[in-house]
């Protein structure tokens, strides 16, 4: 096998990749290392999917995480894209990877992309293989994107699906206000409750805190608590839940906090009113939340 997949983070010399860009490499003679973007915690879209008739994606996998872009020159290499591409699936599925797209251009079987972690894609000679699997070090969930875009250089894209950094901004009432006065309504991400459940997590305490902060420091605010889902399972049994969600918002507001409860009104929606895409993870994600609406 001409590639090795170390699954760990590893001090190297100088001119040679690091922490996730050393997790994937060529060892055949000839592919030199170029370079490394740390591109930090960013949102990619790895085209998953053949193209439509706009040459777009029909399938797009939205991952966040720290993402890692290693570039190679492969020009003294002697090995076809071909080659090298079934080379990085071999060890990616070595590697217990699962591979869950992958595309020849010359075929034109892969699509454009316009996220800037594939500049260019497709080369008219690419080979690109989409895969996902675990660090066995850490247990983090990857996505390696791997272009075998010519002869003379190929390039290796790797998200770690981790949480972003947090606590650098704080949603306090200032900021809620704020946002209530422009659009009328707002939502809440800090809010979180147990999988399928209407139990508030202990994490929640943060955001209910500004939200009391707010409802004391506007006497005159009544506020509609609308609970959402994402698409996930029964509509009828995500209308329920949405609503008993929304009631455990106004209930702790109202026990923990002292509203007065003629403030407040609960109401579920389930997944009727999304942001944004239910397709993948991301999507789903930014559609589960509670938003406080004016009355």
């Amino acid at each position: 096998m001409l590639l090795t997949l170390s699954l760990c983070s590893v001090l190297l010399a100088a001119k040679e990749p690091t922490g996730d860009g050393a997790l994937l490499r060529p060892t055949f003679a000839g592919a030199e290392f170029a370079g490394q973007d740390d591109l930090g915690f960013s949102r990619v879209a790895f085209p998953a999917g053949p193209p439509n008739a706009k040459k777009e994606p029909t399938s797009v996998e939205s991952v966040e995480g720290y993402a890692t872009r290693v570039r190679y020159t492969t020009s003294g290499s002697k090995r076809s894209t071909l080659e090298m591409s079934k080379n990085y699936a071999e060890a990616l599925e070595g590697a217990g990877f699962k591979v869950l797209f992958s595309c020849a251009a010359a075929e034109k079987a892969c699509p454009a992309s316009t996220d800037p972690a594939f500049p260019g894609l497709p080369q008219s000679d690419e080979y690109y293989v989409l895969a996902r699997g675990k660090d066995a070090a850490s247990g983090d969930l990857l996505t390696v994107a791997v272009r075998a875009a010519a002869k003379h250089y190929n390039h290796v894209v790797i998200v770690r699906h981790k949480p972003m950094d947090t606590g650098l901004v704080k949603v306090d009432a200032a900021a809620m206000a704020k946002g209530l006065a422009a659009d009328g309504h707002l939502a809440l991400y800090g809010i979180q409750f147990d999988t399928g459940k209407a139990t508030l997590k202990p994490e929640s305490t943060p955001v209910l805190t500004e939200v009391a902060a707010l409802l004391k420091q506007k006497p005159e605010l009544k506020l509609h608590v609308v609970g959402h889902t994402d698409n996930v399972g029964n509509f009828d049994s995500n209308l329920t839940l949405s609503k008993a969600r929304a009631a455990a918002v106004v209930e702790a507001l109202v026990k923990q906090f002292q509203v007065d409860p003629s403030r407040l009104k609960p109401h579920g929606v389930a997944s009727i009113a999304p942001v944004s895409t239910n397709r993948n993870d991301d999507g789903r994600a930014q559609n589960r939340r509670v938003e406080l609406v004016e009355m």
